[in-house]
């Protein structure tokens, strides 16, 4: 079962940040998932739509400038772009998540996806695009065939896994609080791979092995892929 670092390492580190995604290299992750805003034509890595609370800054993170997001923190922590982290990453060979998130990010994407391919030397196999937006993910098949697709689910579908389908999706990404058998093995047999988020808790992690899931989020991915290994390879007496 694959782990990806939930927003980096981030039990351990300000969320999607450098600092985050050091610590991921740092424990050996091999799998990182973050989530992108679009300020002012750029990418930036963060989460919420609102600075509040997540931040030292203030308002909605697209009506604010790229130079006031360089003048704010997380914790302490620089707001990185999309291409500082990537670039950061590449030597390290990882698998990288990119969420869109707000109601602007696709656009840059777009723009910005054949750089990270042909400039930072991404393959596009490393680079799994997610989104709750599937008119977003629709586009970019359209647009960039090659591109790894995902959408993201957060309730069980009449049709459960069939709108992956429909967008010639690699994964879908699962809540752990509306997860079922049915759900999983339907997917399964559309091919795609299975992937929940966000798991930390040790009896959700045998729960979901038992289940047949690919892989989860944690913001934990060491502690996690600890508890995967146990149940992949017990000691036995």
């Amino acid at each position: 079962m694959k782990v990806f670092a939930h927003r980096g390492a981030s039990g351990y580190a300000p969320e999607n940040t450098l600092a985050a995604m050091r610590k991921a290299i740092d424990l050996n992750v091999t799998s990182i998932e973050l989530d992108v805003h679009n300020v002012g034509g750029t990418l930036y890595v963060f989460h919420d739509r609102r600075l509040d609370g997540k931040s030292s800054g203030t308002g909605l993170i697209e009506h604010v400038s790229p130079e006031y997001l360089t003048a704010i923190t997380v914790d302490g922590e620089p707001i990185p772009t999309l291409w500082q982290v990537l670039c950061y990453l590449k030597p390290y060979n990882s698998v990288v998540n990119i969420e869109l998130k707000g109601l602007n990010s696709l656009g840059p994407f777009i723009d910005l996806y054949p750089k990270l391919l042909n400039e930072i030397g991404y393959r596009s196999e490393q680079l799994l695009i997610s989104s709750f937006h599937h008119g977003f993910l629709a586009t970019l098949k359209q647009r960039l065939p090659s591109a790894r697709l995902a959408p993201l689910l957060e309730g069980i579908p009449d049709d459960l896994a069939a709108c992956a389908t429909r967008l010639d999706a690699y994964s879908i990404h699962l809540s752990l609080s509306f997860i079922t058998q049915e759900l999983i093995d339907d997917a399964h047999a559309r091919g795609l791979m299975v992937y929940v988020y966000t798991v930390d808790h040790p009896q959700d992690i045998q729960d979901l092995a038992k289940m047949g899931v690919d892989g989860i989020f944690s913001n934990y991915p060491d502690v996690s892929q600890a508890i995967i290994d146990r149940l992949t390879h017990p000691k036995t007496s």
